[in-house]
């Protein structure tokens, strides 16, 4: 939550090499940067394979980082990965997704995005750890997702509030306008309390108010007749959140056993302990989420996993906790297509 979130790692100091204090949120950037010096020239040692152990992984990496990664992947594997721009952002850079098709194009898709709260580092890495992991596979023979659908990877949804993340405040939430992407989707409650703009949850004047989430919404809507799920990851409390979040109200209609063992399917194959549920019964009244917005709109299922560790994870965990939520995609994928919105369940 927005709350959590503020007193997250705000408290505690410590001294760098420059015995200047700094928060734990700061350090661990600086900590980052520091890695990257020891970890560099991950690029020319890339292979097919062996992308889940290059150094690439032993750091968190900032965008341009990111991008240069996934763009040498997309390179070696020219039939596998293709990049498309879906959206962009308040200041004007390209949002993209990674096209992952392998064989022949499936008449279905999945979508997983990540980092639509820009301090939740360890959700990016977790959904590049998953990507680098299937094509891994695919170079070792090995069944993945991309054998039943095509899969789409948004590696940075809110690009701009990243890059402020690394360079100017590690604990930046919002995007450059201040706006929390993830309180940003059309919701058909009013909330009681709407946030003021100076808060970490403030959902801007109107949905679809960013650029980040218009584009996006376009997008997805272009793409209804073939996308099957959706995944948002997010970070902190090693959760699966199924609608709704905007009331303590459930689904009905027999959606709610279906999103609850279609989670257990997930939460058990990640190995964690990861607890599903729907987000507004078991916690506090969110307006604006990207899955509840997802679920109105086209019926079909949608998550979003907060992977463990907190924000300030350390670098050591990047790898641990990306094979949790490869394990667990690699099991929504199994099992997403027996979510029917006329069956009683999964």
């Amino acid at each position: 939550t927005a709350a959590a979130f503020a007193a997250e790692d705000t408290a505690a100091l410590v001294q760098g090499p420059d015995r200047k204090l700094r928060t734990d949120a700061q350090e661990h950037a600086d900590v980052n940067h520091e890695c990257h010096t020891a970890n560099d020239g991950y690029i020319q040692t890339l292979k097919a394979g062996e992308y889940t152990a290059s150094k690439f992984y032993n750091c968190f990496r900032t965008s341009e980082q990111i991008f240069e990664y996934v763009d040498e992947l997309a390179k070696q594997n020219p039939t596998l990965l293709t990049k498309e721009a879906i959206s962009t952002t308040v200041q004007g850079k390209t949002i993209y997704a990674y096209k992952l098709t392998s064989g022949t194009s499936k008449p279905t898709s999945l979508y997983f995005q990540s980092l639509i709260h820009a301090h939740e580092w360890n959700a990016g890495s977790s959904n590049l750890f998953t990507l680098s992991s299937i094509l891994d596979a695919i170079a070792n023979g090995n069944e993945t997702a991309a054998d039943s659908h095509n899969l789409y990877f948004v590696p940075i949804v809110n690009i701009d509030g990243y890059d402020i993340s690394w360079n100017d405040n590690r604990l930046q939430r919002k995007n450059a306008n201040e706006v929390d992407l993830n309180r940003n989707w059309p919701t058909p409650f009013k909330n009681p309390n709407p946030p003021a703009r100076e808060a970490e949850d403030y959902p801007g004047p109107s949905p679809f108010s960013e650029p980040e989430t218009k584009g996006i919404d376009e997008w997805l809507h272009a793409k209804n007749s073939e996308l099957a799920g959706w995944v948002n990851f997010q970070s902190n409390s090693g959760a699966i959140w199924y609608p709704y979040g905007d009331t303590k109200e459930r689904i009905g209609n027999g959606e709610d056993e279906k999103f609850k063992l279609l989670g257990y399917y997930v939460s058990m194959a990640t190995g964690a302990g990861y607890r599903s549920r729907p987000k507004g019964v078991f916690g506090d009244l969110e307006f604006g989420r990207f899955e509840d917005y997802v679920y109105r709109t086209y019926k079909k299922p949608v998550f979003t996993i907060e992977v463990s560790g907190g924000s300030n994870a350390p670098a050591s965990t990047i790898r641990t906790t990306g094979t949790e939520i490869f394990n667990a995609l690699s099991r929504f994928a199994e099992v997403v297509g027996d979510f029917d919105v006329n069956s009683t369940a999964c």
